[in-house]
Formats: C-alpha cells, sequence, structure tokens
C-alpha cells in the first residue's frame, strides 16, 4: 500500500510537468504562426483569369512565409456577387482567425462584412473598397494614380490632341470610377483634349466589341481608347484589329494577360497599366497575420501600377511584373 502511494505521488509532479510541457507546446506553435487560420475570399477563382491567380500566388506566399493556414476560395465568375455574399457566409461559419476579401461589390457585400466584424473575426479588404470601410485594413492598386497614368500616355500618344472614348464595366464599380477620373484628369491639362464619352461593357469582351465598333462609326474623329479592365481592352482590341485602325486609334488598356502580352507585341494594344496583384495577395495575407498577432493594420495601402508598352515591355524590371510566376 505504501509502495502504491509512493508511485502516485511521484507521478503527480510528472503529470504536472507534463501538462506545463503541452502548454509549453501550444504556446510556440501559436507562436509560429501554425494555428493562424485565414480565408482569402477572391473575386474569382478561375483558373483562366490571371489577374487572380496572381493574387493566389501572392496570398499562398505569404502564408508560408509567416507560417498561416491560408484557404483560398472564390466564384467562377466576378459577376457573380450572390455565390461571393454565400462564401462568406460559409467561411464566418467555419471561423477563421481572419478573411481577406475582395469585395465583387462595393455595396451588395456591406452587410456580410459587417456580419464578419460582429462575429469577432478579423477582416482585410483587398482590390475594392467597401462602402463604409467595414474592415480592418484596405489594400489595392491606387486607381485614381492609374488613371492619371493611363491619361497621360495617351495624351503623348496623340501628340497632345486627344479624342479619347473611355470603355468601363460599370458606372457604379470604385475601382473603375476612380480610373475614370484619374483619366479625365489628366486629359484636362490638355486643353485640346476631348473625351467623346463612357460605354460600359458589363465585363464581356463581346459587348465591349460591339461598343467600340459603334463607337468608332459614331465618332470617326476618336484618335484613342482608353479600356478599364482586360475584357474591355480585349473586346476593343478585336474591333480596332478588324477594322485595321490599329496606327490611327491609339489603345491603352489595363492588366497583364498573356492576351494581353500578345496584343502589345503586335501594335494593337500600345500601352497597358499593369498592376501588382501578387503584391495584393501578400500583403492582405500579411496584414490578416499581423492583427492575429495583436498588431494594427494599415487602414489603407495603396500599390502603385507601371505603364508597359511595346518599347519597354522587355525591360528586366516590366519582364517580372508580366511574367510573375518566371522563376529569375
Amino acid at each position: 500500500m505504501q509502495t502504491h502511494k509512493k508511485i502516485v505521488w511521484m507521478l503527480v509532479p510528472l503529470l504536472a510537468l507534463g501538462a506545463y510541457t503541452a502548454i509549453l507546446l501550444q504556446s510556440v506553435q501559436t507562436e509560429s504562426g501554425k494555428d493562424k487560420s485565414i480565408i482569402v475570399i477572391m473575386k474569382s477563382n478561375d483558373i483562366r483569369t490571371e489577374f487572380w491567380q496572381t493574387v493566389r500566388a501572392g496570398a499562398k506566399t505569404a502564408a508560408k512565409e509567416f507560417q498561416a493556414k491560408a484557404d483560398i476560395r472564390g466564384p467562377l465568375q466576378e459577376t457573380d456577387v450572390h455565390e461571393q455574399i454565400g462564401l462568406v457566409e460559409q467561411a464566418i461559419a467555419e471561423k477563421p482567425q481572419a478573411i481577406v476579401l475582395a469585395p465583387a461589390d462595393d455595396d451588395l457585400l456591406v452587410p456580410v462584412a459587417e456580419k464578419v466584424r460582429q462575429a469577432g473575426i478579423k477582416l482585410i479588404v483587398i482590390d475594392s473598397p467597401l462602402d463604409g470601410k467595414p474592415g480592418d485594413g484596405f489594400i489595392a492598386s491606387n486607381n485614381l494614380d492609374a488613371g492619371r497614368k493611363a491619361g497621360r500616355a495617351l495624351a503623348s500618344m496623340t501628340k497632345g490632341r486627344p479624342a479619347v472614348a473611355i470603355l468601363s464595366d460599370k458606372g457604379s464599380s470604385p475601382t473603375a470610377t476612380d480610373r475614370e477620373n484619374g483619366i479625365r484628369e489628366a486629359l484636362a491639362a490638355d486643353q485640346p483634349a476631348a473625351v467623346v464619352g463612357t460605354r460600359y461593357a458589363a465585363n464581356q469582351e463581346e459587348l465591349a466589341y460591339q461598343a467600340t465598333k459603334q463607337l468608332l462609326a459614331d465618332h470617326p474623329e476618336i484618335n484613342g481608347m482608353i479600356c478599364l479592365n482586360e475584357t474591355a481592352t480585349l473586346g476593343a482590341a478585336k474591333a480596332i484589329k478588324e477594322l485595321n485602325k490599329s496606327a490611327s486609334v491609339k489603345l491603352v488598356g489595363f492588366g497583364a494577360s498573356i492576351y494581353e502580352i500578345k496584343l502589345l507585341e503586335e501594335g494593337v494594344l500600345h500601352a497597358t497599366l499593369v498592376q501588382k496583384p501578387f503584391n495584393i495577395g501578400y500583403l492582405g495575407v500579411k496584414a490578416a497575420v499581423e492583427l492575429i498577432d495583436g498588431k494594427k493594420a494599415n487602414p489603407r495601402d495603396n500599390i502603385d501600377s507601371t505603364v508597359v508598352t511595346k518599347e519597354n515591355m522587355y525591360d528586366p524590371e516590366n519582364q517580372k511584373l508580366l511574367f510573375p510566376f518566371v522563376e529569375r
């Protein structure tokens, strides 16, 4: 009986030591970041959408660097706002420590974004802002400045006498609005500049193609077009190429898809504003990790864009922007 008691008393400190060791290991794991759970919800998870796949690559790189678990999701189409809302609802139910969200609509995503905050989940918004700013931080391209750069590039190509048409996605998009405001601001500096108007293609290449053909038929004085996203750029380029107007109509776009790069090489697309989607994904996850660690995120991180032309597209720095997945 005495031996049994002696064994029990010997086990007590051992059990206490084991419990302390488990707590210590748990603390080390927390500090290493392995239990940091982040869900990234993009506008599109379509593998053919190079912009969002580059955002994904940046998010994955940050998750690996900061030892966090990042689950990356998104609807197939950028226009499927309701599916994205459902994905956010599902993410809330899974209770991650942080959500990184690229809202497909600045208004419709606000209620579910507020639910994220109410659930005690950190929220980082990337790419497009939300009305009322219901997030802990915002990371996106500086679209106003990108618009200015696009306007100045076109003014230079048309020798300071641009007659410009703008092809956008939709009038309610904050991203498109900032870009257009920047374009108009830059063109206003050139007194002879004339903006024929803005047309909307609802993120559909065919609509952009038809709108461009109609614009060029109605306004033969147009010598420049600025397209505010990839689909608009591709649709406009198709129409300009078909009408044999590549020399007389200078086309400036946004994006760096393989199709746009080919159009640059052909001389159909004269310049494109290249964003840094890798940085957006990387900084989004990095900010989420910092919030989980109890640090404050920057209220807004602006990422600059670069004007890439046929003449400078082979510069080493621009090659890195155009081909972000190529190891050097």
